[in-house]
């Protein structure tokens, strides 16, 4: 009986020892145990790329799809009902669908533009409506499972380039990001 109190007293005396002095069967950073040491740390995770081209992106009752972008030029529209831009404009060529149960109204003011610096632009209403083909793309009800179809047009300056948009299914939500490229 005293041999076994003795070996659990040389266990515990060991064991309090291990511990105070930091050696212990954990692994610790390099460094020492504040991990303040020289070596690099482990890499943050990557967040997950936002979606892009042809690829649905569903929020609130609207579901967008970006099918393209370009350079629209400085002018939209056709005589006499054109529109000139400050800079120029840029075209996204958009499809939104209503996936609700009841009929939700698009506005154009619910996509932005955000260019490779992170400046966010509004949608230019009247260039989009001049260069919509049905003229409807700016502002339209959409009734369930109906879409429509067009351009929405950004009047930024030369030589912006365009890395994103920002879709929404109204004024007050940030909404998703999908990329253009």
């Amino acid at each position: 009986m005293f041999r076994r109190i003795t070996a659990l007293a040389t266990i515990a005396a060991l064991a309090t020892g291990l511990a105070l002095t930091g050696c212990s069967s954990t692994p610790q950073p390099a460094g020492g145990a504040g991990g303040t040491g020289g070596s690099a740390s482990a890499p943050a995770p990557s967040k997950p790329a936002a979606p892009g081209l042809n690829t649905p992106v569903k929020v609130g009752s609207f579901e967008y799809t970006v099918l393209g972008s370009q350079d629209a030029g400085t002018t939209v529209g056709t005589s006499p009902l054109t529109q000139t831009a400050q800079g120029t404009y840029l075209q996204v060529d958009l499809k939104i669908a209503n996936t609700g149960n009841s009929a939700a109204t698009f506005i154009v003011n619910y996509v932005k533009l955000v260019d490779a610096s992170g400046k966010t632009f509004d949608a230019d209403p009247t260039a989009t409506l001049y260069a919509s083909p049905d003229q409807s793309a700016w502002v339209a009800a959409i009734n369930p499972g109906n879409a429509i179809q067009g351009p929405i047009l950004f009047d930024v300056p030369a030589g912006t380039q365009a890395a994103s948009i920002q879709v929404s299914d109204n004024a007050f939500s940030k909404g998703q990001t999908i990329t253009l490229h």
